[in-house]
């Protein structure tokens, strides 16, 4: 029993060994150097990314007596101390099972004792949204006010599920999935050091089902090479993953597009039979898709609705509880009928993605009409998000996105500003995706960093101007957001409608309104509380 599995043997132990967090890792080093350390930091992202691994390297990095290039030496006693699961002064919590109140009564009656041996306590809360109502209560005031000597690394999947009093009282840093150049790059450095041979073409297929997870990658390659006598190919990969061949997957793609749905359907059932996972099909079509469509620039209208159609079915299949079979299937007798109606009109004129025009659609389904907006005068940030992409859409051109790209990294410069650098560091976790003139939309992992964001928009305009000199009104977005967004851009990109500039002078966020009416209407209430009871000791909740 004395195999290490792959993924724990190369996981980072220092900061410079961590792949694809780069942003993650200059903040802390940089807090390190500039002894402004947190009292409480919220890691955030999706599973398998570095929060823990970089959780435990924090802790020892604080705690080491010989830093080198504010990394942990790993040598000194210290470090040697911290390293050993015998260490009593980093504290693991798994939230998932230890959710409750009297466990974080517990850890709050041992939190004043001073540390054993390092110079600071450290307390890693693992998936944290998992406490209760009441574990969350309990842990507010110490979160607030812990003791010089304690540190709080919260880490977490599920952002939203975080309540807001929490968010606020630490610094959130938000990790992304793993880009596929750093996978990469790691794989093979491992495969080198394991005397691994595999293809090029089987690391891109483990990246692919991977889905950014580095923790996934390494533990399927393990998977893998235990399965192969000799060098790792593609088919092994997708054997392994349960996925049929590229050249099936192909040739699957090609019968839908004649509209052969008998011989569709059977394929899809002997795929079924074979005991391959519709889901991964599902995502091969798309990706496929995709692939033809963006990077080979085949802008073959049926192509564009077969990919709509399939994303559809994809997101159906997701999270409904009905046979994905069956979806799949009642999804193939739609899109057939709906690529016999668009086969007429194959041959007509095709539009420029400049000339694509389309009015998009609230969440209710109703169009925004400017007089509409003039008799409102409020809107939601759904609302504000959906006006402001139909903005940029209206004149949406690469070389501005361009443009844009190549200054967005220069705002790593100021991620340490005094006055704006906690924003700053949040908006270099999203990406321009889109921009036109004066419009630019960034995509976010989540949708609650997003709606936040906008929240403070005129304050990120100025800062994008006085920093980068980019005049421009933004949108964040989350990831599926903009799926949504750009698929509906696809299916209308031949359309002969019109996007309308929607006159933003007219958009307000009652959200943030709402917010200051209640923070007003309570200090009133505060100060009259006061009044009245002068001379007493009151707690107000």
């Amino acid at each position: 029993m004395s195999h290490l599995a792959i993924y724990r043997k190369y996981r980072p132990f220092n900061f410079d060994e961590v792949s694809g967090q780069k942003v993650i890792t200059t903040i802390l080093k940089n807090a390190i150097n500039n002894n402004n350390i947190s009292h409480a930091y919220l890691f955030t992202g999706p599973r398998g990314t570095g929060k823990t691994s970089i959780a435990k390297i924090f802790a020892r990095t604080i705690n080491c007596e010989n830093l080198i290039n504010l990394n942990p030496c790993n040598q000194c006693d210290s470090c040697l101390n911290s390293s050993s699961k015998e260490c009593v002064d980093i504290i693991e919590v798994d939230a998932a099972s230890n959710n409750g109140v009297d466990e974080i009564r517990e850890l709050k009656s041992k939190i004043n004792i001073v540390p054993s041996f390092l110079k600071y306590k450290i307390y890693i809360i693992d998936e944290v949204h998992m406490l209760s109502i009441g574990a969350f209560n309990a842990l507010l005031k110490t979160l607030e006010e812990p003791p010089s000597h304690v540190i709080f690394i919260l880490a977490t999947t599920e952002i939203q599920k975080v309540p807001s009093t929490i968010l606020s009282r630490c610094q959130v840093l938000e990790f992304k999935k793993i880009s596929s150049i750093d996978m990469k790059n790691r794989i093979i450095e491992i495969c080198d050091k394991e005397k691994i041979e595999i293809s090029n073409e089987a690391i891109d297929e483990i990246i692919s089902s991977s889905d950014g997870c580095m923790r996934d990658a390494l533990s399927l390659l393990e998977k893998i090479n235990s399965y192969c006598n000799s060098k790792i190919e593609l088919e092994d990969v997708r054997t392994v993953c349960d996925k049929p061949s590229k050249k099936e997957i192909i040739s699957l793609i090609d019968l839908i597009l004649s509209k052969d749905i008998i011989n569709s359907i059977d394929r899809v059932n002997t795929l079924y039979q074979n005991n391959y996972d519709l889901i991964y099909i599902v995502e091969d079509i798309i990706k496929e898709l995709d692939d033809r469509i963006f990077i080979k620039k085949d802008r073959n209208k049926e192509l564009q609705d077969l990919l709509s159609e399939m994303i559809k079915i994809y997101d159906k299949m997701k999270s409904s509880s009905v046979s994905k079979k069956i979806i799949f299937e009642v999804g193939l007798l739609d899109i057939a009928n709906n690529i016999e109606n668009i086969s007429r009109e194959i041959f007509s004129e095709k539009k420029t993605e400049e000339q694509c025009v389309d009015p998009i659609k609230l969440e209710n389904d109703t169009i925004v009409k400017e007089e509409n907006l003039k008799e409102t005068n409020k809107f939601s940030n759904a609302d504000f998000k959906t006006i402001r992409i139909n903005n940029t859409f209206v004149n949406a051109n690469k070389e501005f996105l361009n443009n844009i790209k190549n200054k967005w990294l220069e705002l790593k410069n100021y991620a340490f500003d005094k006055e704006n650098g906690a924003i700053i560091c949040n908006l270099l976790d999203g990406s321009p995706v889109v921009a036109s003139n004066e419009y630019v939309v960034i995509d976010y992992l989540y949708s609650s960093l997003a709606d936040k964001l906008n929240e403070e928009y005129k304050k990120i305009e100025k800062i994008l101007n006085d920093y980068l000199q980019l005049n421009y009104h933004i949108v964040a977005i989350s990831d599926s957001e903009w799926n949504e967004a750009r698929t509906e851009y696809i299916k209308k990109l031949n359309n002969n409608e019109k996007y309308n500039i929607i006159d933003d002078k007219y958009i307000v966020l009652t959200d943030n309104n709402s917010k200051k009416e209640v923070r007003k209407d309570q200090e009133i209430i505060d100060n009259k509380i006061y009044e009245l009871f002068d001379s007493v000791d009151i707690e107000i909740k």
